[in-house]
């Protein structure tokens, strides 16, 4: 865990799991530990983000989840700019799907920085679902969603992620 915590080179690091499994936490953890804030780039702040402008603007919000083709086109173009000037970038969002983190492989890829993989625990159906409740209201995982991750959750290994690409695998 200590190597994964001390800051390293530059590199595009992306965290893969179900909501709730810890993804944030860890974020939170390497932040603490010196990465700077700035190089997150998390699916859940830029649907926050995108609701407060909604709000500042006078517009009335919709459900965060309606917000989440802005924050992934967000995403991508925060995360190819970090990649492109060097500096590397924290992904903080479920990557269960294979073509969301081959896309942060190939980023990585064509910016000459390694790309390193972070794959949360496989947590019992009870764990993950207590967590979820415990999110704010409008931050809640709908029960068939979160159902839809923990199967393609179950589907990915450290060699499935190495064979996509990823320089290096950490298993929490």
């Amino acid at each position: 865990m200590d190597s994964l915590l001390a800051p390293s080179a530059p590199e595009v690091l992306v965290l893969v799991g179900t909501s709730g499994s810890g993804k944030t936490t860890l974020r939170r953890e390497l932040v603490a530990h010196g990465v700077p804030a700035k190089l997150v780039v998390s699916l859940d702040d830029l649907r926050r983000e995108a609701r407060n402008f909604d709000l500042a603007h006078g517009r009335r919000p919709r459900p965060l989840q309606d917000y989440s083709p802005l924050a992934v086109r967000q995403a991508v173009r925060r995360g190819n700019a970090m990649a492109a000037y060097g500096a590397g970038y924290v992904a903080d969002a479920t990557h269960l799907r294979r073509r969301d983190r081959r896309l942060h492989v190939r980023t990585a890829e064509d910016t000459g920085l390694p790309s390193r993989a972070v794959l949360t625990p496989m947590l019992p159906w009870e764990v993950l679902v207590e967590r979820n409740a415990r999110r704010p209201p409008d931050e809640t995982v709908p029960l068939d969603v979160l159902a839809r991750q923990a199967h393609r959750r179950s589907l990915i290994c450290a060699e499935t992620l190495a064979e996509e690409g990823f320089s290096v695998v950490h298993m929490l």
